[in-house]
């Protein structure tokens, strides 16, 4: 089940998502009235499921068609996936960071850091280089960098 909280900052809805993204979600409901622009904080979405897509790609669509400017940002790996899955999952709208899945080579603990598109794409679509916030080891990309950062060089 999915959860949102709303706020407004200067011209747009921000709504931050949390949880697991199924059949029975209704966004109109949960998101409610949107002006002209819509920041979405993706960084607590666990899960999305075919159906959740659906209707994701639905509510986003009909926005974008209303010309409601969408933001994507602070995206969990599981909207990363989605988002190279389907091309147009983000329905015109930018996304402007993501979480990146690392790996310790010492310690072997996850770890997940946030970057920014923008940065990545400075960088040729590649992970930068991280230290395990546990153990100071080096934490190398947990994934196949041309397929995370796919959607980057759409």
């Amino acid at each position: 089940m999915i959860n949102v909280t709303k706020e407004s900052k200067d011209n747009a809805i921000v709504a931050r998502f949390s949880g697991s993204i199924e059949e029975s979600v209704n966004f109109d409901q949960l998101v409610g009235p949107v002006g002209t622009e819509l920041h979405v904080s993706c960084k607590e979405i666990s899960r999305i499921n075919s159906a959740g897509v659906k209707a994701w790609i639905k509510y986003f669509q009909s926005l974008q068609a209303k010309g409601t400017k969408l933001k994507f940002f602070e995206c969990s790996t599981a909207i990363v996936e989605q988002i190279n899955l389907i091309s147009n999952f983000t329905c015109g709208g930018e996304v402007e960071s993501i979480f990146v899945p690392f790996s310790c080579t010492s310690c072997k603990s996850e770890l997940i850091a946030l970057f920014r598109c923008e940065d990545l794409k400075k960088r040729g679509c590649t992970a930068p280089e991280l230290k395990c916030s546990k153990c100071s080891g080096k934490a190398v990309f947990d994934d196949i960098e041309e397929e995370y950062f796919g959607f980057l060089t759409r």
